[in-house]
């Protein structure tokens, strides 16, 4: 039985005698299987389903369940209306919500009528003759609210908080932007964000609220301002970033005291909600190439006062195995230079190689503003590695190498003593699955030498990220490059060799397929490799997404020669899917340009395609 209803809840057509409310049963509830809303163009679906009650239930089986109840199914369809006025259409309406009554479950379906948009005619600013010419264009240039889009309310309170924080970082700590809009005809509207700064602010006494275990010296380094500096809105931001970066707070604000304070001492107000010292944490997992996976980590937040951390952490899966002990010290003679050690022992158990690794590391960090971050780190640790002997093809015998179990195996074993130098910067948002932002890093690696050890190497690396949110789609691309020069083989550790393939990288071959190849066809690694990866991420239903892939790469035996027209690639779809226990990855992978003589472990890899399934976005 289908019952439809109109937008102000009385029914206008139904094809049996009940009504809305009698399509609950009072004995049981109701679980809602489908909801459909059709008409949706301007807005984006998801978000619009966020703001309604009504839900379906998910087809995942861990799935918090979904029931009907028609006056909340009646107050969603005013919500629709209402988030279309608010996102610029205020003649959106719903002409049609239909209630499908089966025999344990309902159905939904809502068809809207979108209606025209009430448009910006222009955008102007005034009182803001403190503002720079310079800074006023770029605020013109990155706020949401454009000449000729639709008047979203979003938009409007986003650009006078943009044009609040420009005051701000100017010293004016109780600035007010008035929005003044004028209707020039029933759908035009200019907006004009009259600004008034007030008078210039310098920073006076900071109050702290919410810290009881942990002490009013560590959140005080943490702040980026003193008593009597000249005010700026974006020492605040500061601030509440470096002690949200500590992990010591479920919550931290930074702001202004009093907002009305009509004075140039401005008092701030830090106000914290200090998290579980003690954390306990445990995952399980299955991936294609892991197989099976567990991990366990204790942290403890505050260990010997001060802010510092201790770590425990110990890993299982088919690829890697081990565990780790870390110490982190978050104050090392200023407030942004950190340190941390730890001291591990882990074994990987690639397709080409085995490696144990027993030893420890030392670094130091130091963030360059909100978004760069410079690390040094020195690593110490004793290296065996069971290799092809093929690998070793082109080298004399050394003390490094010897038989291993097998007469196609040998050892390589070896102290490697190596310092790392790395750079960073990070503009994303989110870190699991970003939407917009860049990333970028740059890594260099020196062993031997002048250090001690038995490994000889210099190693360079890059990699780049780029997101850009179209609409409710997110386009991703990554590129790689990376090279190490050695004099000899048995002066770089096997491990350190490049290798291409699998979830990762190139999800047309399987993990580590990719790379220059022995005599027999056994990837062998190389010294250079080229990466890129490009996506088109887009939602599908609900929890549900789809990207559509394109992988293409290479390693070369050679140090620093990279020959673009050698290049592998593949095309692919896959899967999505944001759960409790995190994002869920299966992709398929076409190989475009297939390896011949490929071989791994002697059998013979000439299928063309592969299923890869993991966790998280592949960057």
């Amino acid at each position: 039985m289908v019952t439809l209803l109109a937008p102000g809840g009385a029914s206008y057509g139904q094809t049996g005698g009940d009504s809305v409310a009698d399509t609950q049963p009072s004995a049981e509830q109701v679980e809602v299987t489908e909801f459909d809303i059709r008409g949706v163009h301007a807005v984006e679906e998801s978000a619009l389903r966020k703001s309604l009650e009504t839900r379906a239930t998910s087809w995942l089986p861990w799935a918090r369940r979904r029931y009907f109840d028609a006056e909340t199914f009646q107050q969603d369809l005013k919500r629709i209306e209402t988030f279309y006025a608010e996102h610029g259409y205020p003649h959106a309406h719903v002409i049609e919500a239909a209630v499908d009554k089966r025999e344990k479950d309902v159905g939904l379906r809502v068809v809207v009528d979108e209606g025209r948009p009430q448009r910006v005619a222009d955008v102007s600013y005034s009182g803001v003759e403190v503002v720079a010419d310079s800074t006023l264009r770029k605020l013109q240039e990155t706020a949401p609210l454009k000449q000729a889009s639709p008047l979203d309310a979003g938009a409007v309170k986003q650009t006078a908080q943009l044009l609040m924080s420009a005051l701000g970082d100017l010293g004016y700590a109780y600035p007010r932007v008035e929005v003044r809009q004028n209707t020039l005809e029933p759908d035009l509207v200019s907006v004009e964000f009259h600004a008034e700064p007030g008078g210039l602010g310098y920073f006076g006494p900071i109050q702290m609220i919410g810290n009881s275990n942990i002490e009013d010296d560590i959140i005080r380094r943490e702040v980026a301002y003193l008593p009597g500096q000249r005010f700026h809105a974006g020492l605040l931001r500061e601030t509440q970033h470096r002690l949200a970066s500590l992990g010591l707070f479920e919550s931290v604000v930074v702001e202004v005291a009093e907002p009305d304070r009509p004075v140039v001492e401005v008092p701030t107000r830090i106000t914290v909600k200090e998290s579980d010292i003690n954390k306990f944490a445990y995952s399980f997992g299955y991936g294609t190439e892991e197989q099976f996976s567990g991990e366990a980590q204790w942290r403890h937040l505050n260990l010997f006062g001060g802010g510092r951390a201790g770590t425990i952490r110990g890993r299982w899966s088919s690829i890697d195995r081990g565990g780790e002990a870390a110490f982190r010290q978050p104050y090392l003679f200023t407030s942004k230079l950190s340190l941390q050690v730890s001291a591990y022992v882990w074994e990987w158990d690639e397709p080409v190689y085995l490696v144990l690794s027993r030893g420890g590391s030392g670094s130091l960090s130091y963030p360059i503003g909100r978004l760069n971050r410079v690390t040094a780190t020195y690593l110490h640790q004793f290296e065996t590695n069971r290799i092809p002997i093929d690998a070793l093809a082109d080298s004399s015998p050394t003390l490094l190498t010897k038989p291993g179990p097998s007469s196609i195996e040998a050892n390589q074993n070896g102290l490697l003593s190596a310092i790392r130098f790395e750079a960073a910067r990070d503009t994303t948002s989110d870190a699991v699955s970003p939407r917009t932002g860049h990333r970028v890093s740059f890594r260099v690696e020196h062993a031997g030498g002048w250090l001690p050890g038995s490994f000889n190497y210099d190693n360079v690396f890059t990699s780049g990220s780029y997101y850009q949110r179209t609409g409710a789609v997110v386009l991703a691309g990554r590129v790689q490059f990376g090279s190490i020069v050695s004099d000899s083989v048995v002066d770089l550790p096997f491990s350190k060799r490049y290798f291409l393939g699998g979830a990762e990288s190139l999800r047309g071959w399987g993990r580590f397929e990719v790379s220059p190849l022995s005599t027999n066809g056994q990837p062998i690694g190389g010294r250079t490799v080229a990466l890129a990866n490009g996506e088109v991420r887009f939602p599908i239903a609900g929890p549900l997404s789809g990207v559509g892939f394109v992988d293409a790469g290479n390693v070369w035996a050679d140090s620093w020669k990279a020959r673009l027209g050698d290049l592998r690639s593949d095309i692919g779809a896959g899967l999505r899917v944001n759960s409790p226990f995190g994002l869920f990855r299966l992709d398929l992978g076409y190989q475009l340009t297939p390896i011949d003589g490929l071989r791994i472990n002697g059998e013979s890899a000439d299928r063309r395609w592969r299923i890869h399934v993991s966790l998280g976005q592949i960057f």
